[in-house]
């Protein structure tokens, strides 16, 4: 869905007038581009960019004089490119099975690079000693791991957070021989997990900035503490040791994660124990659709326990996952209190964590910390009924939740 969504390009939704102009001209170049990359294009597609390409040259002259996105050409005509049957869809159905081809590729290397991440650890590497510095200073000061020339820069809040969640799973004994081990142990295992995910992510530590790592954003602090308060929330079924808010959580790496706390892969368990549960997997239709098929399973075969989770998911309308939670399958569980199966947060109007808040230059920056997200996010609250006895949620719960979303208004 994301490869496809920038076929030709993808166009923005509140662009007008000078700047909508320059996003069509970019999108007609794209198209243009995307003309010569598929085999004998549609002979229907080449008309329609042509055409395209003439309606830009007639239309410039418009740009002058209008002020009002409703009055503004190039704004409609980007929603026309892009509404169901525009071009962009036409586009996106000729291009598709080359769209396949790129994600079976990308799989199959992602598989290998698994593979090989996996025998890295099973290997037990480092085998060596691997030396840390830590800044002083909790803002903008790193902690920085060093082994073999390889160097790994994390932000000293972060580090403090990982130590603590370490020594909650991994008590330090006594004894200062036992200590030095135990501090050596600490520093291999946070170099494997740091760098594994580094690498995962397809980060460079040794540049400063947010590059990347959306694919590993989290919802905000106040959001996290809310559901503890209100509703004993105390799980993350999709979390990693850098960005987890509670300290046992499901991971995808239990061979890096379990020493700060991951209790393995959420589709490895087959039941949960009762309790609250805060669910945000990844951004991908198959593992929203793998995770709508894992909680529905666990809401049917766990009737007799107390169990909730609080689901964040982009808005993908047609997306198979949200399909299945949108359907008949989930009404016996779903409370959302406005009428609908979920409760939204409209896109430039809620942020996030961004994926890399572990960054030396992020920590407890929260100019780097956070970012407005751009799509819209759904809140699925899903309950079997002894879940919805114990910790129901009412209409005013469901506009607080959106109100915890919300970016602070600025001071």
């Amino acid at each position: 869905r994301e490869l496809l969504a920038e076929v030709p390009l993808r166009c923005p939704t509140r662009a007008f007038g000078q700047p909508a102009l320059e996003a069509l001209r970019t999108y007609h170049g794209s198209a243009k581009r995307w003309l010569d990359r598929v085999p004998e294009g549609p002979a229907d597609l080449v008309q329609a960019v042509r055409e395209l390409g003439v309606w830009l040259r007639e239309s410039t002259s418009q740009v002058q004089g209008r002020r009002k996105a409703e009055d503004c050409p190039f704004k409609s005509k980007l929603h026309e490119l892009s509404r169901e049957g525009g071009l962009s869809s036409r586009f996106q159905a000729s291009v598709e099975p080359l769209a396949l081809q790129v994600i079976d590729l990308v799989n199959r290397a992602a598989e290998t690079m698994l593979s090989e991440l996996r025998r890295f650890a099973l290997s037990d590497a480092p085998s060596g000693e691997v030396s840390l510095d830590v800044g002083d200073d909790l803002v903008g000061s790193a902690a920085v791991l060093r082994y073999d020339g390889d160097e790994v820069r994390i932000s000293a809040l972060h580090y403090r957070k990982l130590r603590t969640l370490y020594s909650s799973h991994n008590p330090m004994p006594s004894g200062s021989d036992a200590v030095g081990d135990w501090e050596k142990a600490f520093r291999r295992r946070l170099y494997l997990m740091a760098r594994r995910y580094i690498t995962f992510i397809g980060l460079d530590p040794s540049e400063d900035g947010a590059r990347g790592g959306n694919m590993h954003a989290a919802a905000p602090e106040s959001v996290f503490a809310w559901l503890k308060t209100e509703f004993d929330v105390g799980y993350e079924c999709f979390a990693s040791p850098l960005n987890c808010y509670f300290s046992t959580f499901f991971s995808a790496f239990p061979d890096v994660d379990a020493p700060f706390g991951s209790r393995g892969s959420f589709f490895d368990v087959e039941a949960l124990p009762e309790g609250s549960y805060e669910v945000g997997p990844p951004y991908t239709e198959e593992v929203l659709e793998l995770m709508a098929r894992k909680l529905l399973s666990l809401l049917q075969h766990g009737a007799s326990l107390a169990l909730s989770f609080f689901v964040f998911v982009p808005d993908w309308p047609g997306a198979g996952g949200l399909n299945l939670m949108d359907g008949p399958s989930f009404a016996a569980y779903r409370r959302s209190r406005h009428g609908g199966p979920f409760a939204l947060a409209k896109g430039r109007e809620h942020h996030y964590i961004t994926g890399v808040q572990f960054f030396a230059d992020a920590g407890a920056n929260a100019a780097r910390r956070y970012y407005t997200v751009p799509h819209g996010t759904r809140v699925y609250v899903l309950q079997n009924d002894e879940g919805a006895k114990r910790w129901p949620f009412s209409e005013a719960h469901e506009r607080t939740l959106l109100e915890k979303l919300r970016p602070p208004l600025p001071t």
